[in-house]
């Protein structure tokens, strides 16, 4: 028989179509007996086919060896019982860093003040001088770095936050606040000031403090990049009290120097009591060929406390006398400084004080 299709190839002739011979009929007892057969004959070729396929798996599986890839689409052999299996090594993140992440600053000693329905005060080059109520709390901005003759000035408030900016000094000025970066009067409570940088090219005078009220003066994150002599007359500080306050407690501030360091005389003017303390920590002051004293303070019995406190004169010697004022040895008011340069550098290093700061946090409770 022939496909009427001539693409087709002739029907193959199977068991159960094998022609008879014409004309010889088979009785149904023959019928089933054949039909038995081809079962059986069918059931020894299919187990000679999976005998077959075995054969060539083992022989493949001994060809390419037991560590070869099965290939896709082969199921993964079982683990033999008791067998420990490594698990695979972690990749490594394809941002990771090679040196790890950075290594955020250590926190600061002191928080701000704890403030109550504060009212936000921005500094700028138009309002340099602020006049605050004596029983309000403020929080000071400085977005934009404040280029101004005199700088900036702030008189009055209770507590009082400035957490970061710039005040620059560019033109020079004929008396000494006219080159002075930042001047804090009579606040009531806590002033905090904190990642500040003062610099300029005319800059000669760093902070001054009047308080007579009985503040506390925060300062922490501060840079005072260098003081110059500035107008005849004047002598030039990184930081200078005539007056008060109750408490100055500073942590991390990197001075430079062409004649004073700190001038602390916190009863020069006022009938204020004497200071509670001082509490200086964590400060370099260096001092450039002209500098004088980078450390004074009078000789009144108020305690103040130093830690990791640098004093660096330009010639890098180590005298003591030639840099503390009133110090008589290593047992005396400024027992504890050590002259010379900190083994890490400043404590404030060019980048982190100014605008765009981001405080470190605080390892104290907040202030109230």
């Amino acid at each position: 028989m022939t496909s009427s299709h001539p693409d087709h190839p002739p029907e193959a002739a199977t068991p159960e179509h094998r022609p008879s011979s014409p004309g010889a009929p088979q009785a149904a007892g023959e019928v089933a007996a054949l039909r038995a057969a081809r079962r059986w004959r069918l059931a020894a070729v299919a187990a000679s086919a999976v005998a077959l396929v075995a054969v060539a798996g083992l022989v493949l599986a001994l060809v390419m060896g037991p560590g070869a890839d099965p290939g896709p689409g082969t199921a993964p052999t079982e683990e033999a019982e008791g067998e420990e299996v490594p698990d695979p090594a972690p990749s490594e993140p394809e941002d990771a860093d090679e040196g790890g992440a950075p290594v955020d600053g250590e926190p600061l000693t002191w928080a701000p003040p704890e403030l109550e329905d504060p009212e936000t005060v921005e500094v700028t080059s138009d309002n340099r001088s602020l006049n605050l109520e004596p029983d309000q709390d403020y929080v000071i901005e400085m977005p934009e770095p404040v280029e101004v003759s005199g700088g900036v000035t702030i008189n009055g408030g209770r507590n009082v936050v400035l957490v970061g900016g710039e005040i620059r000094i560019s033109e020079e000025g004929e008396r000494g606040p006219d080159v002075r970066g930042l001047f804090l009067q009579d606040q009531t409570g806590t002033v905090h000031v904190e990642g500040l940088l003062i610099t300029g090219p005319a800059l000669a005078e760093g902070i001054n403090l009047d308080q007579r009220e009985g503040a506390v003066v925060q300062l922490q994150n501060i840079r005072v990049e260098t003081v110059g002599e500035g107008p005849e007359d004047h002598h030039a500080d990184v930081i200078q009290t005539w007056a008060g306050p109750s408490e100055l407690r500073v942590d991390r501030l990197s001075g430079t120097t062409e004649y004073q360091g700190f001038f602390l005389l916190p009863m020069q003017f006022g009938d204020q009591e004497e200071p509670a303390g001082f509490d200086l920590r964590n400060i370099d002051l260096t001092g450039t060929d002209e500098a004088g004293y980078l450390l004074w303070r009078d000789d009144r019995d108020w305690p103040i406390t130093l830690e990791d406190v640098w004093v660096a004169p330009s010639d890098g010697g180590t005298d003591r006398d030639a840099v503390l004022w009133a110090d008589d040895g290593q047992d005396g008011l400024w027992a504890g400084v050590e002259v010379g340069s900190p083994p890490d550098g400043p404590f404030v290093p060019e980048g982190v004080a100014g605008t765009g700061y981001v405080s470190p946090g605080y390892t104290d409770e907040r202030e109230s």
